[in-house]
């Protein structure tokens, strides 16, 4: 952006129209000739893709081509800043730049220094946020201080915040410092990790992760490395980083530039961090406690709704898997650039409402407030769930055709109605007949092609067309009448198999309906839920253990397990190295452990183990546990009815003193199926 000087020095030189002494336009703008130096340089920062050119040379000032310096004067004469675009500006500077001169910033926007002072007071609220401080040194001015990971992060929300204006003049300052990086080569590295780790991301997920390797090799190319990254241990292990390894020859060779470890396992931890629609994907450390939470979440929304949700498994299982990336996004400070919030408050206001007063404990538990943006989404993952059940429950509308036409048009619209909406046509009658109706209990709605005077009823009557015209169909919806979405209720389609059969309906038959219709089905047949008296066997409970450190005690507890054939050997290996990683995350309730593992094929039923010890046992950070309860799941997810039950068990008034009480393996069993 040219200030009011470098527009006043430009004017000046296409007046003259011939070189001039440097001398000369600082007399004439009253400034000093170093000051004059600066103009130009900046002028020819911003002008650099223009057709005309600004030169220098021996003290004195020409342009090349005054016919397009006229030009772009004419079209860039009349631009003012607004106070936000200044910010962002100074913003945008700050970030990517690591320093800044007050000065400078005073007199490229031509503002006082003072206003200057009141833009870096609200841009430090920002930095503060990612721990990062402006400090000044001498005769440098201002330098951004504070890790680089944090810094980056603090990069992509000035971005966000610059597009979020919609601005050209944003847009043009974010394009200078980012155009000269292909992300062709970006594009390539990110499609074959995607390849080798056999998932897809979503569109946001792909944003994200492109925007961040393009300031990742920015920074590097600029000297700015991470130099160490938490959780190393872990992302090391994951398939993404071997993944992520294995392509890095496409990013370094594409760009000509190598990256630390410590760059590429943050490369990871973006992957991992993805909302992808491999829904069964998980890999955070503390994903028990997110799930229990989640349901807890519904529970306390479903409450306030009119129709149950609480055990729809599409909701719990999209849900669990949104508010993952969710949890993610937010504790990284990457915010979302596709909204729906506006749209969302203004359709469906009151869930809205009610989903934002309801996710308290997910901000507890991630010490975090979410947005109104991630609030919207998971309005829609509700707004769903309630129309499935809706769906599920409500029965046809019953419609009675009068029609004066012939029996063919009758039909005809009778089937066009059918096809379009999810009613139960009980009859279709001439108009004469009609006093008869008002006889008849099996009506709600009336629609007729003639006209009805002088008929006095309680039902809705519709005026059609034989036709049913499109002015037909918005009356029909805004009575409204459900259209039907051609779904079938897999619940319905089994009544009707069984009712004309006699027979029950094999799970193998059920699993080949489920796979023909595909999506023409909305699966309703919800899984029975498996409690612990499913999961938990005498055999698998062992009363006064001998272990006598922590890792004993997870071994002790996973034997049990072994035993009984509900996992491989190296599960329980497994279970301590995630605590050894992660640290004291399994300490769900005071003095319990719950050790567990992702599956990697190492489970071959859902099943828990209880131990328990007379004597306190060292746990971590100085916490001691004197029972261990130990779980494995199939698919990461049948498991956690009985375990919230568990939890809920334990955790009411003196629970756990009962608990440890009580002397045998069948009394522990009566304890928690009670």
């Amino acid at each position: 952006m040219l200030t009011s000087k470098s527009t006043e020095l430009l004017k000046f030189l296409l007046d003259k129209k011939d070189k001039i002494l440097l001398k000369e336009i600082a007399e004439y703008l009253k400034l000093s000739e170093r000051s004059i130096r600066y103009e130009i340089e900046k002028i020819k920062e911003v002008t650099e893709n223009e057709e005309f050119e600004i030169s220098l040379n021996k003290g004195e000032c020409w342009i090349k081509n005054y016919e397009s310096l006229a030009k772009f004067l004419t079209n860039n004469n009349g631009y003012v800043l607004s106070p936000k675009e200044r910010e962002l500006y100074i913003f945008l500077k700050i970030c990517f730049e690591r320093k800044i001169n007050q000065t400078m910033i005073s007199d490229e926007l031509d503002i006082s220094k003072s206003t200057v002072k009141t833009h870096l007071r609200d841009i430090r609220k920002i930095l503060e946020i990612y721990n990062l401080e402006l400090e000044l040194l001498p005769k440098k001015g201002l330098i951004l201080k504070g890790e680089e990971e944090q810094l980056r992060q603090c990069v992509l929300k000035a971005v966000y915040l610059s597009k979020k204006q919609k601005s050209k003049f944003l847009d043009d300052i974010i394009y200078g410092y980012l155009k000269n990086i292909d992300k062709e080569g970006i594009k390539l590295f990110i499609n074959y990790c995607q390849k080798l780790m056999n998932k897809i991301i979503s569109d946001e997920a792909y944003e994200i992760i492109l925007k961040y390797l393009v300031m990742v090799i920015y920074f590097n190319e600029k000297g700015y490395k991470i130099k160490s990254i938490k959780n190393e241990n872990f992302l090391k292990g994951t398939q993404e980083y071997e993944s992520v390894q294995k392509s890095k020859a496409i990013l370094e060779g594409y760009y000509e530039i190598e990256f630390s470890e410590a760059e590429y396992l943050k490369i990871t931890d973006y992957f991992l961090g993805s909302h992808t629609y491999n829904i069964s994907y998980s890999y955070y450390e503390n994903w028990v406690e997110i799930e229990i939470i989640v349901r807890n979440f519904i529970k306390k929304v479903n409450e306030e709704l009119d129709i149950d949700i609480s055990d729809d498994a599409t909701l719990i299982l999209g849900l669990v898997n949104h508010i993952k990336p969710t949890i993610y996004r937010i504790k990284n400070g990457i915010e979302l650039e596709n909204t729906i919030y506006e749209e969302v408050v203004e359709s469906y206001p009151n869930l809205f409402s009610l989903v934002k007063k309801s996710v308290g404990e997910l901000e507890k538990f991630i010490n975090e407030k979410f947005t109104n943006d991630e609030i919207a989404f998971i309005t829609i993952h509700f707004k769903a769930a309630i129309d499935r059940n809706v769906k599920k429950k409500k029965e046809k509308i019953k419609v009675l055709i009068v029609c004066g036409s012939g029996y063919g048009s009758s039909k005809l619209l009778a089937q066009r109605i059918k096809d379009i909406y999810k009613v139960e046509i009980v009859d279709i009658i001439p108009r004469y007949l009609l006093e008869k109706v008002n006889k008849r209990t099996n009506i709600d709605v009336i629609l007729t092609t003639v006209p009805i005077e002088n008929f006095k009823t309680e039902r809705k009557i519709i005026k059609v067309s034989p036709l049913l015209t499109k002015e037909d169909i918005q009356k029909l919806d805004s009575y409204p009448i459900p259209r039907d979405s051609k779904k079938i209720l897999f619940s319905e389609l089994i009544d009707v198999i069984e009712k004309n059969t006699g027979e029950k309906v094999s799970n193998k038959l059920k699993t080949g309906l489920k796979n023909f219709l595909d999506t023409r089905l909305i699966d309703d047949i919800f899984h029975k839920k498996i409690t612990i008296f499913d999961l938990l066997t005498e055999q698998r409970i062992k009363i006064k253990g001998k272990a006598k450190n922590w890792q004993e005690a997870i071994i002790e507890a996973g034997e049990l397990l072994l035993k009984d054939d509900c996992i491989e050997n190296e599960y329980i290996k497994e279970m301590i190295k995630v605590v050894e990683e992660f640290g004291s995350y399994i300490l769900l309730v005071p003095n319990i452990i719950f050790p567990h593992a992702k599956s990697k094929n190492m489970v071959k039923k859902t099943a828990f183990s209880i131990v328990t010890y007379d004597k306190e046992i060292d746990f971590l950070d100085g916490q001691k546990i004197n029972m261990v309860i130990s779980f494995c799941s199939k698919d990461e997810r049948e498991h956690l009815d009985g375990l919230i039950n568990i939890i809920d068990k334990i955790e009411e008034d003196s629970s756990r003193e009962k608990l440890m009480k009580l002397k045998t393996a069948k009394d522990i069993i009566k304890y928690f199926v009670k």
